[in-house]
């Protein structure tokens, strides 16, 4: 049995985009900065601070 914590993953949609993270369920003064995560079209992105997995549904665009 993995010990460790997996995050669930996020679906996100076209709409949703960009797409940047501040951390999950954090309130402001205890979240990561708010990064942009330059997620493909039908693809995953882990973030790099709190390893919170977002899944587009869709295609990404023209957003980066």
């Amino acid at each position: 049995m993995n010990s460790a914590q997996e995050n669930p993953v996020i679906h996100i949609t076209p709409h949703d985009l960009p797409l940047h993270c501040a951390g999950p369920k954090n309130e402001t003064w205890n979240g990561h900065p708010r990064v942009f995560l330059p997620i493909q079209s039908n693809s995953r992105i882990e973030c790099p601070y709190c390893g919170s997995v977002y899944q587009l549904d869709g295609e990404a665009g023209g957003h980066h």
